[in-house]
């Protein structure tokens, strides 16, 4: 492939359906305004926004089943190369019920499909091969059922094998194993790094106390979202630098976070400077919450943003 390829790792994709209510109300019925389907998955996410951003790459991890070979379909049509292992059971189905009132919607979400020995065998094979064509490979989401909470760690030493950069943006004890793998990049969003530090969050300098603990295992980048009111990085050498987004009309919050992944791993791929990165993936998140359900920002949308982005050098 030509160019900067960034590839992503997704164990427990999701065919994503959004419902839309007026109102949704417990123990009653609710009639449905809306339904919008869509492919999900962290790594995936991040893949559209890539080919959004005119990177190469390639979208790997499990899918089975009808629902996994819908969504190997819909990432083809959209231009993304896929490198899925297959397994037997069904790829699952998440719902987020969105109701008209501007709140997250209400998460309905499968376990997932199970992943044998063998497929695992399979998936680190093809990682190898694609990691090496591939200046920086992103892992994210949750683990689906017969992956051992390691995984990540194993992933991540592979992608080192080879000398390239791996990003971890998941949560719980998958990543507290991940991060001892000392990945390039991690992002945790605020009540996941407040699990991670047992530091409360509330405040810019509750937030960078919280990045100092996470940096100290050597990992070069963290980042801490905080959704609306911006995001807080810190480079290897203790630079710490905030982004505020723009005031936008969030629509749907679904993929913001993952997109801020992508924005700032597009810009750190072409060696760009960490401000920069900020400043991209503000406004590729921005742009996202933007879209209904589970759609992505456009690229037109993220230039549109990026000068109402603020970035400060807080430290």
């Amino acid at each position: 492939m030509a160019g900067i390829m960034i590839s992503t790792v997704t164990l427990n994709p999701a065919l994503d359906k959004t419902i839309y209510v007026d109102v949704l109300i417990p123990y009653d019925t609710n009639r449905i305004t809306k339904v919008e389907t869509d492919v999900g998955g962290k790594g995936i996410n991040a893949s559209r926004i890539f080919k959004e951003l005119g990177d190469d790459t390639v979208a790997m991890g499990f899918v089975g089943g009808p629902t996994g070979r819908f969504i190997e379909h819909t990432l083809t049509v959209q231009g993304i190369d896929t490198n899925f292992v297959h397994v037997e059971s069904d790829t699952r189905t998440n719902i987020a019920i969105q109701d008209a009132s501007g709140a997250p919607p209400t998460m309905l979400n499968e376990a997932g499909a199970e992943a044998t020995p063998d497929a695992l065998d399979e998936l680190f094979a093809k990682l190898r091969r694609i990691a090496r064509a591939s200046s920086m490979v992103l892992f994210g989401g949750s683990l689906p059922p017969g992956v051992p909470a390691d995984i990540y760690a194993k992933l991540i030493d592979i992608v080192h094998e080879v000398g390239v950069k791996a990003i971890l943006d998941a949560d719980g004890e998958p990543m507290v194993h991940g991060m001892k793998a000392v990945p390039f990049m991690v992002k945790p969003n605020r009540e996941e790094a407040q699990r991670l530090t047992g530091i409360n969050i509330k405040s810019t300098d509750d937030c960078i106390q919280a990045l100092d603990i996470l940096g100290q295992s050597g990992i070069q980048l963290v980042v801490i979202s905080m959704g609306s009111k911006g995001a807080v990085a810190r480079w290897a050498n203790g630079d710490v630098w905030l982004a505020i987004p723009p005031q936008v009309k969030p629509v749907s919050t679904i993929g913001s976070g993952d997109s801020m992944v992508a924005g700032i791993a597009h810009i750190l791929s072409q060696d760009g400077s960490l401000e920069d990165a900020m400043k991209w993936g503000s406004a590729a998140g921005a742009a996202t919450a933007m879209t209904n359900g589970t759609e992505i920002g456009r690229r037109s949308q993220v230039l549109e943003l990026l000068d109402k982005v603020h970035v400060e050098r807080l430290r």
